[in-house]
């Protein structure tokens, strides 16, 4: 059968089929036996030029629109500082806190300089620490921990001092409402042993803690010994070491009966463990009229500055005798010559010093 001249169909079985070509074996993954090497083009030096120029002119938009949009933030009024918030501050007013950041209110807050202000607000003798910080929008957050009081200190005029020794303010019209205790010894003396003084003062108060209330004045001798008139009847205490607060509280729960066993005495040595010394007054000697009254601090007569200044001293006790004390029930009171004698301590004294 045939088709347009072609047959169709098996070939008769007279012919005999010749193959031209020899048979070629089909690859199982249609892959060709021989790999065609594909040869890279070559870029010349203007392709990567050009190719560096564009990768730089959109680093130089980016840059360009990131400093725009800065400059429009920065320039705001809205991040300018119209707030002050100021916690911890007890004796410094708002307005002395905005003396002492300067011209921050009103500034640019990213432009701060935080830590020049915190140098600024330390530098005020009332600041012991401070921080700064800034809340966005205009808000500056300022605490500050001021130093405390605890005594006035005796110099060419009275200081306000703290704990540390260290002077705080001109004690006078602006501080007039402080009432503390008088440090007196820091007159006349080497800065470095007037700040010892007054560092053993200041410790010595801090330590009393409220109890501090009752002292009247300290006076710092060259020994580091501490005397402390109080309050009131005006009693001299002598302290060494500590613990001051303990001591002065069994001295308070005897006040009393020591007033039954030693009538009169005002002088009494707190630096023995277990003990007290006590001495009683002594009747002024008639050779001697118009003697002064023996001031309770014994020091040098000093009294001008205070006076001027409104201070009164407790009523002078006249020249003080030893006397024996029976032991109490909680301590043991001696006598000023007999154990004060044997026990280890300061060398004696006259009747004119503390015992």
């Amino acid at each position: 059968m045939t088709r347009r001249g072609l047959p169709v169909g098996p070939p008769p079985a007279e012919l005999l089929d010749l193959s031209i070509e020899p048979p070629v074996e089909e690859s199982p993954f249609l892959r060709p036996r021989r790999r065609t090497r594909v040869r890279s083009r070559r870029h010349g030096h203007a392709t990567f030029a050009l190719l560096a120029l564009q990768i730089l002119a959109v680093a130089v938009l980016a840059v360009a629109g990131a400093w725009t949009a800065w400059q429009r933030v920065f320039a705001s009024d809205r991040l300018r500082v119209q707030k002050l918030e100021v916690q911890g501050s007890h004796f410094l007013s708002e307005g002395e806190v905005r003396e002492l950041l300067g011209a921050a209110v009103g500034e640019r807050i990213l432009s701060l300089d935080i830590e020049g202000l915190k140098a600024r607000l330390r530098a005020s003798p009332w600041v012991a620490d401070a921080t700064v910080s800034r809340t966005l929008p205009d808000t500056l957050r300022v605490e500050i921990r001021e130093r405390v009081p605890l005594a006035l200190a005796e110099l060419d005029r009275l200081y306000l001092m703290d704990e540390n020794g260290g002077l705080i303010d001109i004690y006078g019209p602006r501080t007039g409402a402080f009432d503390l205790p008088i440090v007196r010894g820091l007159l006349g003396v080497a800065e470095e042993s007037r700040r010892d003084r007054a560092r053993r003062a200041g410790a010595l108060l801090a330590d009393l803690g409220d109890l501090a209330g009752e002292i009247s004045e300290v006076y710092v001798e060259s020994s580091g010994d501490l005397r402390v008139v109080l309050r009131g009847p005006g009693e001299v205490l002598l302290f060494g070491d500590p613990p001051y607060r303990q001591r002065l509280l069994t001295f308070l729960s005897l006040r009393r009966e020591l007033a039954e066993k030693a009538p009169g005495a005002a002088h009494f040595d707190l630096r023995f463990r277990g003990r007290i010394f006590a001495k009683r007054p002594q009747a002024p000697s008639p050779s001697e009229p118009g003697v002064p009254p023996f001031l309770p601090a014994a020091e040098p007569a000093k009294a001008e500055p205070l006076r001027a200044a409104g201070f009164s001293r407790p009523a002078a006790a006249p020249a003080a005798a030893p006397a024996a004390i029976p032991e109490p029930a909680a301590d043991r009171v001696a006598t000023a010559p007999g154990p004060r004698a044997a026990a280890p301590g300061p060398p004696a004294r006259t009747s004119e010093d503390i015992h």
